[in-house]
């Protein structure tokens, strides 16, 4: 018999398969691990709504301080080890403990009680009616199995490299540079996998990745942030297509306030008035993506707040408000160097990066810019704060509540310092109310504050590129954003 196999291309490898542990985000590990683990619940980009993932369904209870999940008892780990409530308390209780990615979104949570052996409990210092999209909506929220991860030290634990989860697929073989490759898990307590084999082709020129996929060579190629210069590539193709939407989350410049040069509001709102969004919009692409200078997406109408906005393109304003803030040019017309960064894995980072060095040279700032691989940003920017400016790019959406993370001055995952009490004050009210209509007139006044001091600078906002396969269905937006987009279980042929 044939194996039947799923092909995906992407540009980078693997570092391991265990992201609960620490964040590779966008690499090949990264979109295994969709398909080797199952979350809690589920959220996706274009849903607000949870789906049941290991929880089939949920209660929430004292006034949104309490939240109750009943865990299904068909999953099993595949080792044929029943899922329980002891795995989820476990899992995201030591990481909180130990300060891992897995925390990222479980700060308020104090306590995760085992009801009993499929019940659990999570027990919030406040109340917070956005928690489920905090605990859904990212891979971070992976559950691991705790008869394999208890009493060990994560950094060194072999399943990292062998893992074993309760997803529809287990890791059969990793090739570094070459392939990561699963195969279906025949008895898989849930859905089970059209394909026998899921193969991740790692290759490097994101071209070559469109091609493939062009020629019948690959299935499906993950998005590539920003770009649209290769997608020419699938024309002529007779079995594949683009399949294109507005983004969930924009690309943004900000600041290491945790320095003294950023701690002056006059120069922060100097590098918004420098940043001229006309080569910005030449990136766009109408209808999917476009410049941006508002501080959330218009697509989040519950919540967005059409008044702020980030100061307007203007170089005679920017170089009055430096002067007045005492960062004057020198005798040659500097006014000093500057380190940016950005993700390389996200490669449209790259020419904002370029546009936001021009505009800053122009007001004498000597800008030297570097992409980093997901674990050099974790050790350069989110550990060591080792920078000036940093772009950077993430999800806004379903809920402005997964925005906290990085703008509270509480936020796990704050790795620019951001210390800003009314910042602070928006969140927490937006927690605490109990209606969108509510939540939404408090972040209203979050992105009021954000414009008012400048905490941060929108560029873009994302448009989505997926070049796949004609021949099949069951991807993420088929099914209702049911399943995270890097899920290929679903996925089966249909002719």
């Amino acid at each position: 018999m044939t194996m039947r196999e799923l092909v995906v291309a992407t540009p980078v490898d693997a570092v391991e398969f265990n992201d609960v542990y620490r964040n590779t985000t966008g690499s090949a590990g990264y979109m295994a691990c969709n398909n080797i683990y199952n979350r809690v619940v589920l959220n996706e980009w274009y849903d607000i709504n949870p789906h049941a993932d290991l929880a089939t369904h949920w209660e929430c209870l004292d006034g949104a301080r309490r939240w109750r999940f009943h865990l299904n008892h068909a999953a099993r780990w595949q080792d044929g080890v029943p899922v329980t409530a002891h795995d989820v308390a476990y899992t995201h209780s030591h990481a909180k403990k130990m300060g891992y990615t897995g925390s990222m979104f479980l700060d308020d949570v104090e306590q995760i009680v085992e009801v009993d052996k499929h019940t659990v409990d999570y027990h919030l210092s406040a109340p917070n009616s956005g928690f489920l999209v905090m605990l859904g909506n990212f891979i971070f929220a992976h559950i691991l199995p705790a008869h394999l991860y208890e009493g060990t030290d994560w950094a060194t634990n072999p399943h990292n490299f062998k893992p074993v989860g309760s997803g529809p697929f287990r890791l059969v073989d990793w090739i570094p540079g070459d392939k990561v490759v699963m195969e279906a898990v025949k008895d898989h307590w849930g859905p089970k996998p059209e394909f026998d084999r899921l193969i991740l082709k790692i290759v490097p020129d994101r071209d070559e990745c469109v091609r493939m996929v062009a020629r019948g060579e690959a299935h499906v190629v993950p998005q590539d942030t920003l770009t649209k210069d290769r997608l020419h590539l699938l024309d002529g193709a007779t079995h594949a297509e683009l399949v294109t939407f507005e983004g969930p989350g924009m690309a943004l410049l900000d600041f290491n306030h945790s320095r003294e040069l950023w701690k002056d509001e006059r120069v922060r709102r100097a590098i918004a008035h420098a940043v001229d969004r006309t080569p910005i919009e030449a990136l766009a692409d109408p209808g999917i993506s476009r410049a941006w200078d508002h501080y959330l997406l218009g697509s989040t109408e519950w919540a967005f707040n059409p008044d702020a906005k980030a100061p307007a393109h203007d170089m005679d304003k920017a170089e009055e408000l430096l002067n007045e803030a005492g960062v004057t040019r020198d005798a040659s017309g500097q006014r000093g160097a500057l380190k940016m960064f950005y993700m390389d894995t996200f490669h449209g980072h790259r020419p904002l990066a370029q546009i936001i060095s021009d505009s800053l040279g122009q007001l004498g700032f000597e800008v030297t810019f570097e992409g980093l691989t997901s674990v050099d940003w974790a050790a350069q920017v989110r550990d060591a704060h080792d920078f000036d400016l940093i772009i950077v790019g993430g999800s806004m959406a379903p809920d402005p509540e997964i925005t906290r993370t990085k703008y509270s001055s509480g936020g796990k995952n704050n790795m620019a310092g951001h210390n800003n009490p009314d910042v602070d004050a928006a969140y927490a009210a937006a927690r605490s109310a109990t209606t969108l209509a509510e939540r939404g007139k408090h972040y209203k006044q979050l992105q009021h504050v954000w414009a008012r001091d400048t905490e941060w600078v929108p560029l873009f906002w994302y448009g989505m590129y997926f070049p796949r396969t004609t021949n099949h269905f069951g991807f993420s937006d088929q099914l209702g954003w049911s399943v995270p987009w890097w899920h290929w279980g679903r996925v089966r042929p249909v002719n």
